[in-house]
């Protein structure tokens, strides 16, 4: 996500021009980048059509891999990164951003280990083909 950003703002670098020559130089690699879901690689929600037009422009340069995630676990905005990298050709792996406790069994407790799994089923049902877990904060 943010090597677009740096090679546009700081390297002055089309990003596009720099995923093709790193293909070019390296053809046998699956290559993976971060989708933030319906921001794709910005910081604000993005129309729709720009996100499809964005993973269709990433695999056609060389993208094989999208790791779509939400940081909130939000499925509406994780559907549109999932379907735009699907339709696009390359293989999608969501993740699930952890925060809670899945040991902590107690009735009040909404980050239980259903959460995940529910949240996960959810993602496979909307075209994900693998699964990850993006444990920011270093709890598991």
């Amino acid at each position: 996500g943010a090597t677009f950003d740096v090679s546009m703002r700081f390297l002055k670098e089309c990003p596009w021009e720099r995923l093709e020559a790193l293909r070019e130089a390296v053809p046998d690699v699956p290559f993976q980048m971060l989708l933030r879901g319906a921001n794709a690689v910005g910081y604000t929600s993005y129309p729709d059509s720009l996100v499809y037009a964005f993973c269709e422009q990433a695999v056609k340069s060389g993208i094989d891999i999208f790791r779509v995630f939400d940081s909130l676990n939000y499925i509406e905005n994780m559907e549109l990164g999932i379907k735009a990298a699907n339709k696009a050709g390359g293989f999608v792996e969501s993740a699930i951003c952890y925060t809670g406790d899945v040991t902590d069994t107690s009735k009040n407790n909404k980050y239980g280990l259903d959460y995940y799994v529910d949240y996960a089923r959810q993602l496979v049902e909307l075209g994900t083909h693998g699964l990850a877990v993006k444990d920011m904060a270093g709890l598991l």
